[in-house]
This record gives C-alpha cells, sequence and structure tokens, in this order.
C-alpha cells in the first residue's frame, strides 16, 4: 500500500537546485494515464521532463526520431517546470492524472520508490537485450535502492553530470600556470585560487558558491550523516574544514554570499578565475567568450565512506534519471517505456545526447573521438566513476536537510556566527528530519 510522506511536496527544493539545467520551461499538466490506446490502436505514453534549452531540444529529437522508429507506442514529451514535478508528482500520480514516467534526481526518486509513488525497474535490468551491461556502473549504483527488503534498481539512467573545476586559461597563463600545475588535493586548490587572485584587477581566483557544500563536507571531512543514517555532521573535522573555508572568504579569494548562479555569472563575466560546476559551463563559457578549460575537482582528506568503500572524493553530481510511476499498470504501457529506454540509452542515442546537451554519455560504448566536436565534455565523463549525489540515500526530507545544509555553510562564509554552535544546532535539526521519516516506516 502506497505510504504517503507528510513533506512530499519538499522535494520541489531538491528540484530547484537543478537549476542549471533550465527551470524556464513550462507545460502541459495533463498526463492522465487514462485512454492509452490511440488512433490505430497505438498506445500512448506520457513523459514528463523540464529541459527547456538545448537539452531539451536534443531530447525533442530522440523522442521524435524514437516515435517515427516503430507505429506501436506514442511519447508525448511533456515540458513541466523542476518545481512542478517535485510539487504534484505524488498528488498527480495517486490521482491517476501524473505522468507514466519522468525524469527526476536520484535525490527524490528514493523516497517516491519507497513510498510507493515510482516502482522499480529490476525486470528491465534483468533482460540482457535492454543494453543495460554497457551503461556506467557508478551511475546506475546511485539508484539501486531496497525496497520492501529486497534491494533492486529503482531507476534507468538519463542526465548524470559530475561537477569539475573551470578555469580561465588566459588568467592561468597570465599567473604563469600550466597543465602541471593542476591541483591534487583541495588545499591545494585553495593555494592555486591564492596564486589567481589580483586584487589590482578586481580578480578573484575563484568563485565559490556558499550553498551546495554536501560533496565538500564528505571529501574534507565526515558528512551529514555515514551510510547507515548516524549523524556526522557535527564532527571536528567538519569545524576544521569550515573555518579554514571562511578564513578563504575572509582572505578574498573568493567573493562571498554567491549562490551556484551567481558563481557561474563570475565566472562567465571575467571577474573569478575558477568555478566549480557541472559541464553546461562549457556553452555557457563559450557563449560570453571566456576562454576555458577544465581539471577534476581535487580530493580532500574527509574520511566520509562511501557506498563502494571510497573516501575523499568533493565531486558532487547532478544526477537525473527515467523513473516509472506506479500509475502504470497496462503491460502494453510499461513495454514501451522500456522500449524508449533501451532506446534513448543505446550508443548512437547517447551520442547525440552527449553532444546536444553537454552531458556525459550514460553508454560506456561511447568513444572520446565520437564526442570530438564536444572536447570537454569528453574530459568531464572521466570524472564520472568518481562522482556522487551529494545528499542521498534518503527515505524523505531531501528539501529539509538540503536547506539547513545551506544554512549552515551560508553562515560560514557570510557572517561570523560561532561554528561549532551552528554544527550543534544543523546536526539537531537534521538528527529530527531523519527521525521523523524513520517513524512513519
Amino acid at each position: 500500500m502506497m505510504k504517503v510522506f507528510k513533506k512530499a511536496a519538499v522535494a520541489a527544493v531538491a528540484l530547484a537546485t537543478l537549476g542549471t539545467v533550465g527551470l524556464s520551461g513550462c507545460g502541459s499538466s495533463n498526463g492522465s494515464s487514462s485512454g492509452s490506446k490511440g488512433k490505430d490502436g497505438v498506445t500512448n505514453i506520457t513523459m514528463w521532463h523540464g529541459f527547456s534549452e538545448a537539452d531539451g531540444k536534443t531530447l525533442k529529437k530522440i523522442v521524435d526520431n524514437f516515435n517515427a522508429s516503430q507505429k506501436k507506442y506514442h511519447i508525448d514529451a511533456q515540458l513541466q517546470p523542476w518545481s512542478t514535478i517535485g510539487e504534484t508528482m505524488v498528488t498527480k500520480v495517486t490521482s491517476g492524472d501524473g505522468p507514466d514516467f519522468v525524469t527526476t534526481g536520484a535525490d527524490n526518486g528514493q523516497g517516491w520508490s519507497i513510498d510507493g509513488t515510482f516502482q522499480c525497474v529490476q525486470d528491465f535490468y534483468d533482460d540482457a537485450s535492454n543494453g543495460t551491461k554497457d551503461y556506467l556502473p557508478n551511475v546506475t549504483a546511485q539508484t539501486e535502492f531496497t525496497i520492501d527488503g529486497k534491494k533492486q534498481q529503482c531507476a534507468v539512467p538519463m542526465g548524470y553530470a559530475p561537477t569539475t573545476v573551470w578555469y580561465n586559461t588566459d588568467m592561468w597563463k597570465a599567473a604563469g600556470l600550466s597543465e602541471n600545475d593542476y591541483p591534487k588535493t583541495w588545499d591545494q586548490l585553495l593555494d592555486t585560487a591564492k596564486k589567481l587572485t589580483d586584487p589590482a584587477k578586481k580578480q578573484y581566483g575563484m568563485a565559490l558558491s556558499d550553498a551546495g557544500w554536501a560533496p565538500f563536507l564528505k571529501g574534507n571531512g565526515t558528512g551529514i550523516y555515514d551510510t547507515k543514517g548516524k549523524i556526522t555532521l557535527d564532527s571536528p573535522a567538519n569545524k576544521a574544514f569550515l573555518e579554514k573555508m571562511r578564513d578563504f572568504y575572509k582572505a578574498g579569494y573568493s567573493k562571498a554570499g554567491m549562490d551556484d548562479t551567481a558563481a557561474r555569472e563570475s565566472f562567465e563575466s571575467g571577474q573569478s578565475a575558477m568555478v566549480i560546476v557541472g559541464p553546461w559551463e562549457d556553452q555557457a563559457a563559450t557563449d560570453k567568450g571566456i576562454k576555458h578549460d577544465l581539471f577534476p575537482v581535487p580530493a580532500g582528506e574527509g574520511t566520509y565512506t562511501y557506498t563502494d568503500g571510497k573516501k575523499g572524493s568533493n565531486t558532487g553530481s547532478t544526477g537525473l534519471y527515467w523513473w516509472v510511476t506506479s500509475q502504470v499498470k497496462d503491460d502494453a504501457k510499461k513495454k514501451g517505456i522500456y522500449d524508449f529506454f533501451k532506446y534513448y540509452n543505446n550508443h548512437d542515442n547517447q551520442v547525440m545526447w552527449s553532444l546536444g546537451s553537454a552531458y556525459p554519455p550514460n553508454n560506456k560504448t561511447v568513444t572520446t573521438e565520437e564526442l570530438s566536436k564536444r572536447p570537454l565534455i569528453a574530459k568531464v565523463a572521466e570524472n564520472t566513476d568518481k562522482s556522487y549525489i551529494g545528499i542521498a540515500g534518503l527515505k524523505g526530507g531531501f528539501g529539509d536537510i538540503s536547506a539547513t545544509v545551506d544554512s549552515l555553510t551560508q553562515n560560514t562564509a557570510r557572517t561570523g556566527d560561532d561554528i561549532q554552535a551552528d554544527l550543534t544546532k544543523s546536526a539537531k535539526k537534521i538528527q529530527g528530519y531523519l527521525d521523523e521519516y524513520k517513524a512513519e516506516d
């Protein structure tokens, strides 16, 4: 039986963090699953997505090609604001007026899989003809959940985008730096930012947003909570990291008070020499005439252990996936959705998707040469296997936890508030959210 979480709508906050993939889109929301058979016996299937820019045009082309490639199914791709997807998903699916499948993040998809809004897709992975063995292992690992006591796959890769450090090549060269100077540790990254800072030119070494630091707390400290759900935020290691970052801002190596959008604008205007962001920065910097390149986000000395046993990664990721909703009870419709998943993630379409959207491919058979028109996107793809979704493993409450962590890190960068007191208060709040959702089992 479906469990309805009291805070289902907070996923809208999670989706709001995906602003870099386009939040301006809007579209029809009449995604009813009734009357699936259309003209000439074609099965109609409703998809929701939030892509409104170049990525949206590329997705539309793939959908149109799929519809033209066969006569059994018709995918109705409906553009929705990301916030609408987050705010209405549970109620729309419960009433049968939602999408048949949707793209959203793994950070809130886990909760919707547990509460029954989404149905898992292990049977898709069990069929070798669907080509899932060609999917990148680290991407599929993010959506393998334990549902009703059974570990299973609950989603299919859509757009997985690791962050990297983008840098202004002219500023880099002017500072006497070369590729040999790419930092290998987080401390070296901060030192590099110092070298790139030029107060006389009002130039900052790095445009570092003071939100979205979940990966940094894992890579340089103990994270927010461990893989078993035990709070680890209020730790000496996290305090030391935040103190270091406060000193970094105070010294003027990054402008304080920036969210992700402001940080990107600072880099794209030539005010800052580096920025940590996803692969869409390639096109944005090109459009603004900023000569640029990238290198991996350096690892830190954090003790947080990821589910695969790795430590120290500061590389976060926007992890978007395809999810089948629980309103799909028609075998023909489910078969059509699965056929589209197979089509979308095949080799040729992943080349098209990557070149058109700037997201790295989900299919490991795509070669660097095939992405030669977007060589920096091929470089981004090299970081997929060490990138992780910042706040994951939750049954619910992602939005509340994300907002609490952002408040903590913003206070670190923008105020002189006592860091230990903020850590203690934030840890207590997050424990409350975890307890609330645990009590709803």
